[in-house]
């Protein structure tokens, strides 16, 4: 009941002020719940007489009511109380009389109109049905944050679904998808019930209905997300889901905006991803029908697909079927790769797509090798077409198996594995070194030489010694990544021509033989001459074995100078760096990643991880010596490669080495065997040592090495990992040249770099649909030194708060094509329902987290004119 006192305060309050032209206050009191009893009415009546003012009781007398107040009372100021709701408009006499009068409530309505600031009355009964919703600050506090005050039921409903999921907006997209979030199974989501217990379930579906186009008849959380997906697939495929037809909701738009903001947010996608695995595992007839019917189209007709993995999945199947059934589609292959580099599942299927690509890269490359007629090439010119482009078959092998290990479903590449596999070893690896092993046996006469390439062990006299004769400042520093073959050096220089300013050359050495580290490395430190004393090799006098006897070889040569491992070298600090290096012109650091790998049987599989590592520890090594201002000139080289074969050998054919006197063996691997006795084997090559250890007192030494890819035949593991053999991937030694360089050097000497620019082309700045298009120019090729661009597309609201008014697109600008038309990009972007006819802005933000300027372009605008603003 009321409170007497207070509730007399608040109507004397009424009729305090008269307007300018008023002559008195008629104030009209629906007392609907009723609060006031005769006891209360009696109060009230009392204070008011004192001032003047008269209260009349209105009980069904409107017409004598209406007549007292505009004829036979027109000067006294009234209450008219009513202990009833008051009339619909239509039958209410006395609405013309209430269109100038006020009005007086003391209900928990009129409280919350108050704290809300609510003028009128339309919204009473709307207030009234949901009162209990006003009854905790929790919910109240959260509300008022959102509150507008042109707000109506619509309005309100929103603010209400908003608090109740915790959404603190009165976006639908947004409310839906927390909704959503807490459970599809309305038993279990705790929203729901309170969307139960404040009745608003039937406004909830009413807006889901008029928003998106949602339609059922027994509508549920899990048919809602369901119509999500399936409106998603409707719209981005040609797939006809003449059985789902229902589920495909008529505001596509809308659908597709929320569809794509869930899949693309950070924090919840997880739960989108873990929804679409549930609504496909709990609905077997939907899976087998999906799976059916995807079947009956060519991947163009998905490609654009992607809310469900089950899209990719058939992707990955039709890539790994026509390589197993030798369809030569390697374009179209890696096309469908490329485009799903900016799909939402991509990051769950990105190894077996690397894989994909990479063996997709193999056959074609394969497809070009076995064109190529290798009988009419002579021995220096099969190694410079190695260092060209034969490489690459090793390169694209170690890549498939460096993602192919890194994939937890294996089982899909099994095939895929075992034709790159036959294709490596049976096609390509088996025609390059039999042409080769036949261009040593015809050229080289015993002599390990090939004309006009340079040799290992001059590689000090060819590289350094000019450097440091040159003046007593100049630096320079050489990595030495134990069997960093030439493919791996190829790729750490584009690594290294991507993330840094340097600039980058690579050349090419004659391995010493044979290709194995106490040569190599000996090789490769200053010396007047070398030779053998037991296994071990000499330079001048000392042991070139170990990193302390390496720095007095150097020493010897060059005094200011110093040998390190390349672990002691990146735990210093710079100050630490800069004191010990102090005077140092010359760097020798040596780094072992990949031989220490492939030597052991027990991780020998791990090798082409350990290539990976060994890029990114080259990378380091140069970083911290450049940044650290040590030195700016830098040259990684290496001892030897290797020959890798991921599958057993156990059935390869194996030259016998009973033949040799034991005696006489100085040192041996499956790969060579070095002996003190000339003679002569079937299917191996053999080398006067002379070529290189050229000591007097050198018992006459010669190297044995099989010929192409064979081993021989020893005690131990069949080791898939070798070296030590004259193989073109054991042998041909990379010398990559780094040169550090500031950016105002490059700029002076017209080398673009930094990322690829972009430009919008739209021949017309209108856009009159939705979905509508968005044509991007990658206005320069990717080159060594200018870098692709990942970035994202959408239409922005500048005016005022920056919102997008569009879905974002992520594309990736990588074209390497001279050609402008090959390097164009299409982004078909969908409108949202708040869009109006207007200027508004396309942006191009660089998703590159250390971008200062996010935005790559100027924001370009764009009028929108939609003939209607509806979902189009």
């Amino acid at each position: 009941m009321l409170n007497p006192e207070k509730t007399t305060q608040s109507i004397l309050k009424k009729f305090d002020t008269l307007g300018e032209f008023e002559k008195r206050k008629i104030v009209f009191w629906y007392d609907k719940d009723p609060t006031a009893d005769e006891e209360g009415l009696s109060y009230i009546r009392e204070a008011l007489d004192e001032k003047g003012i008269k209260l009349h009781v209105l009980d069904n007398n409107f017409f004598a009511t209406k007549k007292m107040l505009e004829k036979d009372d027109a000067e006294s100021s009234y209450l008219i109380y009513s202990a009833e709701a008051e009339r619909d408009p239509t039958l209410n006499w006395l609405l013309d009389i209430q269109l100038y009068s006020e009005r007086f409530e003391n209900s928990r309505i009129s409280d919350i109109k108050s704290e809300f600031g609510v003028e009128g009355y339309d919204l009473d009964g709307f207030l009234e049905k949901h009162q209990q919703f006003f009854a905790s600050k929790k919910r109240v506090e959260p509300l008022k944050r959102m509150y507008q005050s042109d707000w109506r039921k619509e309005e309100f409903i929103l603010g209400f679904l908003g608090v109740l999921s915790s959404s603190s907006t009165t976006d639908l997209k947004e409310i839906v998808r927390k909704i959503l979030i807490n459970s599809l199974d309305e038993n279990s989501n705790t929203v729901w019930e309170d969307i139960i217990r404040f009745e608003l379930v039937e406004e909830f579906w009413d807006m889901v209905n008029r928003y998106f186009g949602y339609h059922s008849e027994e509508p549920t959380l899990k048919k809602l997300f369901l119509s999500f997906v399936i409106t998603h697939i409707s719209r981005n495929t040609n797939i006809n889901l003449k059985k789902y037809k229902a589920y495909t909701n008529s505001l596509s738009n809308e659908c597709e905006i929320f569809i794509r903001g869930w899949m693309d947010n950070s924090k919840d996608s997880g739960i989108f991803d873990e929804y679409c695995g549930i609504l496909l595992e709990s609905d077997d007839k939907l899976k087998k029908y999906l799976n059916t019917e995807v079947q009956k189209y060519d991947v163009i007709d998905y490609i654009e697909a992607e809310s469900l993995a089950l899209f990719d999945k058939h992707i990955i199947y039709k890539i790994v079927d026509e390589l197993d059934n030798d369809k030569e589609d390697f374009d179209s292959y890696l096309e469908w790769i490329g485009s799903r580099k900016t799909k939402h599942w991509y990051p769950d299927f990105e190894n077996i797509y690397n894989a994909l690509e990479y063996a997709v890269k193999l056959h074609q490359f394969a497809k070009e090798f076995n064109e190529e007629n290798l009988n009419d090439q002579n021995l220096n010119r099969f190694f410079r077409n190695y260092t060209e482009r034969y490489y690459l078959m090793d390169y694209y092998y170690r890549k498939f198996y460096y993602y192919h290990d890194k994939d937890r479903e294996k089982e899909d590449l099994k095939s895929t594995r075992e034709g790159i596999e036959k294709l490596y070893n049976n096609r390509l690896l088996d025609k390059l070194l039999t042409r080769w092993s036949e261009l040593i046996s015809t050229e080289m006469n015993g002599r390990w030489n090939i004309e006009l390439i340079d040799r290992q062990d001059e590689f000090y006299k060819l590289y350094i010694k000019n450097v440091i004769n040159r003046n007593d400042k100049d630096k320079i520093a050489v990595i030495i990544s134990d069997a960093m073959r030439y493919e791996v050096a190829a790729e750490l220089q584009d690594v290294l021509n991507k993330d840094t300013r340097g600039t980058l050359e690579l050349k090419y050495m004659t391995g010493s033989l044979p290709s194995y580290t106490k040569l190599g490395m000996a090789s490769l430190l200053p010396h007047e001459k070398l030779e053998y004393r037991n296994q071990s090799v000499f330079a001048d006098g000392i042991s070139t074995e170990g990193t302390e006897n390496r720095g007095k070889i150097l020493e010897k040569m060059t005094p200011d100078s110093i040998a390190i491992n390349y672990e002691d070298l990146l735990n210093l600090k710079q100050n630490e760096a800069r004191e010990k290096f102090k005077g140092i012109r010359l760097f020798y650091i040596y780094h072992d990643k990949i031989d220490a790998t492939g030597d052991h049987s027990a991780s020998e599989h791990s090798v082409f991880n350990a290539a990976e590592d060994t890029i990114s520890d080259v990378k380091m090594i140069i970083e911290k010596l450049t940044n650290f201002q040590i030195l700016n000139n830098l040259i990684v080289t290496s001892d030897h490669g290797f020959l890798y074969q991921r599958d057993s050998l156990e059935n390869y054919d194996k030259v016998e080495t009973g033949s040799f006197d034991k005696e006489k063996v100085v040192t041996s691997s499956k790969r060579f065997i070095l002996n003190e006795e000339d003679i002569d084997l079937m299917n191996v090559h053999k080398f006067n040592m002379n070529y290189v250890i050229k000591s007097p007192s050198q018992t006459e030494m010669f190297a044995y090495v099989p010929q192409a890819d064979l081993r021989f035949k020893m005690q131990g593991a069949n080791k898939n990992f070798v070296h030590g053999g004259a193989a073109p991937q054991e042998m041909v030694v990379p010398v990559l040249k780094y040169s550090y360089q500031k950016t105002a050097d490059l700029e002076r000497k017209g080398i673009k770099h930094g990322k690829v620019g972009l430009a919008v082309i739209n021949p017309s700045r209108k856009i009159t649909s939705s979905p509508f298009s968005i044509n991007i120019l990658q206005t320069e090729k990717v080159t060594e030194k200018l870098l692709p661009r990942r970035f994202k597309v959408a239409l922005w609201n500048m005016d005022g708060d920056e919102y997008k008014v569009s879905d974002e697109k992520l594309v990736i600008a990588e074209g390497t094509s001279d050609e402008a038309a090959n390097r164009q990009y299409k982004v078909t972007l969908t409108l949202t329902g708040e869009v109006e006819n207007k200027v508004y802005y396309i942006r191009l933000i660089d998703e590159d987290p250390t971008e200062i300027n996010k935005d790559i372009i100027d924001p370009m605008p764009f009028e929108v004119d939609l003939l209607i603003v509806d979902d189009f």
